[in-house]
């Protein structure tokens, strides 16, 4: 009797543990768009240059009938190969002019210690200054570049495991999507990704 009782104590300590660390560790929210679907909608980055720079817009407020490319990028630092990168990628859009094939791009940079892109002013500046420190505007004319909140983005539900979220777009409609962890989000794995992200999808 005593050593059944004792199983019984240990069986519930194990099962209040796993309880305890399942709501310790909620799973990572599952994105609400995935390819073949249509954007949760627009928000409102502060926009860093380009040519609504200083202004609270996005590339897709503006250009719905377009092929676009979206980069959320989070985390607390700009990579130090974003610079170099876009200025990659924006002479691949300006050259490149098969049909289809994406004609400008947005980087969205997520900080999570910015709860309000429009009122965490001081923040927001000093990672603005860090944004134009290492990317050249005059470099990258068909790329904007902005910093929003999580707050602005929650119908995106960005999963906070993914480093970078790249989606190509047409018409507001995803049609291709790949997610970078942070062990991969480093200057040869965003490079291939974007490839693959640039290549034109099955049957065009």
């Amino acid at each position: 009797m005593r050593t059944l009782s004792a199983i019984l104590v240990v069986t519930f300590f194990y099962q209040l543990l796993n309880a305890a660390q399942d709501k310790a560790a909620p799973a990572p929210a599952e994105l609400v768009f995935k390819e073949g679907e249509i954007l949760p909608g627009p928000f409102y980055a502060f926009v860093v240059h380009g040519p609504r720079k200083d202004r609270l817009r996005a590339l897709i407020n503006e250009k719905p009938d377009k092929t676009f490319i979206l980069m959320f990028f989070q985390g607390l630092a700009v990579p130090e190969y974003l610079g170099k990168s876009l200025e990659e990628l924006n002479t691949k859009i300006k050259e490149n002019k098969i049909k289809g094939f994406p004609t400008s791009a947005m980087a969205i940079f997520v900080n999570p210690d910015i709860k309000n892109v429009v009122k965490d002013d001081e923040k927001r500046n000093e990672f603005v200054k860090a944004i134009r420190a290492s990317i050249a505007e005059d470099k990258s004319d068909l790329i904007e570049v902005g910093v929003d909140d999580l707050e602005d983005l929650r119908n995106y539900k960005l999963d906070p495991a993914s480093a970078v979220l790249m989606v190509r777009c047409e018409n507001l409609k995803v049609i291709k999507m790949l997610k970078l962890d942070a062990p991969n989000s480093n200057a040869e794995g965003f490079s291939k990704a974007l490839d693959q992200l640039l290549e034109s999808p099955k049957g065009k």
